[in-house]
């Protein structure tokens, strides 16, 4: 993935339909969280071909879903007039988010989180504390500690769940869960963040 233009990556891994997260249904992890509530406004960063966003707006929510692919925002809306739901997306960097407005209820990342690393994940992390809510919660699932690391996404320990959201969260959840893809299961950490301070 270039850092001069982290979008064409995006663009061209949906364009030759080579997205292994892209599995067309929700995370099992995720997906029951659309249950919990009878009405939240929910940010879904990385949203990629809009499965998340749809899962959530289907079950009531009022859904922004935010990717970096011009390309997978396309899928995304689609994808929404398809299922006949309600959604709104963005085409933006989610290390910004400079084309969403706050404050939302709830963060459904899959698999977004694990992209980054060091500086990058630091940015990503501030951007959401400055659109969600002030009790709001980030529902994240990434590849885990004992996933494989070979050219894939950053394997994410409970510790660094923690790390990443010292300042300002509080982490209500960490644990194991998997992550599926095309290919298979793969391990995977589950958190529950709470922003707890501005």
């Amino acid at each position: 993935m270039s850092d001069d233009d982290p979008a064409s990556w995006w663009d061209e891994a949906y364009e030759r339909d080579a997205a292994p997260w892209d599995t067309g249904e929700p995370q099992p992890a995720l997906a029951s969280v659309a249950d919990r509530t009878e009405h939240w406004r929910v940010l879904d960063p990385g949203c990629g071909t809009g499965t998340h966003t749809v899962h959530f707006a289907s079950h009531g929510h009022d859904v922004v879903g935010v990717d970096v692919s011009e390309n997978a925002v396309e899928r995304a809306r689609a994808k929404a007039d398809e299922h006949g739901v309600e959604a709104t997306f963005h085409v933006d960097d989610v290390r910004e988010l400079d084309a969403v407005d706050g404050p939302f209820d709830a963060v459904v990342d899959s698999g977004m989180f694990h992209v980054y690393a060091g500086e990058d994940r630091e940015r990503y992390v501030d951007a959401l504390g400055d659109v969600v809510a002030d009790g709001g919660r980030v529902f994240l699932v990434a590849f885990g500690a004992d996933a494989p690391a070979d050219d894939g996404p950053t394997p994410v320990s409970h510790d660094d769940v923690r790390a990443a959201f010292a300042a300002g969260w509080t982490v209500r959840e960490v644990c194991d869960a998997g992550f599926e893809t095309r290919h298979g299961t793969v391990p995977g950490t589950y958190a529950v963040v709470e922003r707890t301070e501005r």
